[in-house]
């Protein structure tokens, strides 16, 4: 009893036990009635984006001035620690950790895909499937996961590092950074903790039950074997072995290793669909796909369509942009964790950098490779993705790659080891958020980070049993309409840090 007693000590408990509760009644919900919680999460979602999608494309805005002002300003050179001290992790640690704990396994199989669904759902009023179409298929998803994409994580991440490690504070938690303001301390600081949880396993539970039954289905195909629930159990259990290995292991020698290992097997595997899409192919395409990148930057990223009215801004950029800022908890937590030694303007320059390179990279050589197929008539994957699902699809593309079979192993192997990566640094993320003390050089317990782990694989196993995964992402997105408004404190606050700070040190 003891020790369990002790254990509880550790806990932040309003954090830990009323978030606990929330996922809890959330599930019965679903469980209880689905199709009600998916009519009523759709309408809302629906209301958001189309009546309100102008706050999160305004946000967009706000968040590339300030953070130009941030990384080239006089506060760009101040280190996210003490005076002078060095890096805690070198570039290619820092990079890999940071872009496997934001993007999952989404991107191999979004790469893939989401330039075909632009072939007919497309920007501008551009004719579908018209040359056009292809041009600007290629290009969008690089605008949707590129820098455009990563800058709303970063002043979040600088806000939290700047707390634990500049100013010393004990805690990662979000609401404690908010919590400088005076109304925003004491309950509502903590509202913002639950919140927290509560976006990080939302995002994670869905992410994990989206990937699960895609990577049974290339397993069940490829090797021969029932897609039942066993294999799913299966699937889900290699992911807990990998991933709770790791966060046990901590981030030296854990998480930091696999993130590694991930970069590694991605990059070989775009290397291989770029050696077959053809390198001079991908690279004439790509340098097309910049010019048009620059030269629409700023009406794509002021795109409502308020007379048209087709959609596509609010289906497409709002969507994403509502994605990305439910995953601000996570990214933040953990960036901020891993970046002490740096200065702001190497955080700003690397998480909008290095994040980019990697996601356009991916969408450069996959879509490439997908377009290809479908403008060539090898495959028709429009016509297979609004008949079968993407899933389907996916594996229509996977087949058309010499030795399908070894093909669809090495995109699941991909797969399994990206997923398993973002899972072990939000367990690790969400430990750190229910711990009551943790200064920078600290980790929360290690039955902490196993038990979120096992939260996670539950959740994902229920989802996918109840049929409530669409329902949940859905969910999930809607959670970045509150997240604008934290998000907008958070500048405030950070703002407010260093300001006083340079104050104090008589503007040195």
């Amino acid at each position: 009893m003891s020790k369990l007693k002790k254990a509880i000590e550790t806990l932040e408990k309003p954090v830990f036990f009323v978030s606990v509760a929330v996922i809890a009644a959330i599930l019965l919900v679903l469980l209880a009635a689905p199709e009600q919680c998916a009519a009523a999460v759709n309408a809302l979602l629906s209301t958001m984006t189309h009546e309100w999608g102008f706050l999160y494309i305004a946000t967009h805005l706000v968040l590339i001035v300030f953070l130009a002002w941030l990384a080239f300003g006089r506060f760009g050179k101040v280190v996210l620690g003490r005076p002078g001290e060095k890096p805690e992790y070198d570039d290619f640690s820092w990079m890999s950790m940071m872009f496997c704990t934001g993007i999952a396994s989404s991107l191999m199989i979004f790469s893939f895909l989401e330039p075909i669904y632009y072939l007919t759902q497309t920007p501008f009023g551009v004719e579908p499937l018209s040359d056009e179409a292809y041009e600007y298929a290629h290009m969008y998803g690089q605008f949707h996961w590129g820098p455009s994409a990563w800058l709303f994580y970063v002043p979040a991440s600088i806000a939290i590092a700047y707390q634990l490690f500049v100013r010393g504070g004990e805690s990662v938690r979000l609401g404690d950074v908010c919590g400088q303001v005076r109304w925003a301390k004491g309950w509502v600081a903590r509202a913002i903790d639950v919140f927290t949880v509560f976006a990080v396993l939302g995002g994670i539970g869905t992410s994990m039950g989206l990937g699960a039954p895609l990577i049974c289905q290339l397993l069940s195909k490829t090797l021969g074997i029932p897609n039942d629930t066993r294999l799913l159990v299966g699937v889900l259990v290699l992911w807990f072995a990998i991933f709770s290995t790791s966060v046990y292991r901590g981030l030296d020698k854990g998480i930091k290793v696999l993130s590694n290992i991930n970069i590694y097997l991605a990059v070989l595997f775009v290397l291989f669909v770029m050696v077959l899409t053809g390198i001079p192919r991908v690279l004439d395409v790509e340098l097309n796909s910049i010019g048009l990148y620059l030269n629409n930057f700023f009406r794509m990223s002021t795109y409502t369509d308020p007379f048209r009215q087709s959609g596509f801004p609010q289906d497409w950029t709002v969507f994403y942009w509502g994605w990305w800022l439910s995953y601000i908890p996570i990214m933040a937590l953990f960036t901020a964790r891993i970046s002490r030694g740096r200065t702001i303007r190497k955080v700003v320059l690397g998480m909008v950098g290095y994040g980019s390179l990697g996601c356009v990279l991916s969408f450069s050589v996959l879509g490439c490779y997908a377009l290809d197929l479908q403008r060539s008539g090898r495959v028709d994957l429009v016509a297979i993705l609004e008949s079968q699902g993407k899933d389907a699809a996916l594996i229509a593309v996977l087949d058309t790659m010499p030795l399908p079979g070894v093909a669809a192993i090495a995109f699941a192997v991909v797969a399994v080891v990206f997923m398993a990566t973002t899972i072990d640094s939000s367990a690790f993320i969400l430990a750190s958020a229910t711990t009551r003390r943790l200064r920078g050089d600290e980790q929360p317990p290690r039955w902490n980070r196993i038990l979120w782990a096992v939260v996670f694989v539950v959740l994902a196993f229920a989802l996918t049993r109840i049929g409530g995964l669409e329902t949940m992402q859905t969910a999930s997105v809607l959670t970045g309409f509150p997240m604008i408004f934290i998000c907008v404190l958070v500048l405030y606050v950070l703002y407010r840090m260093l300001r006083a700070d340079e104050a104090s040190q008589g503007g040195k």
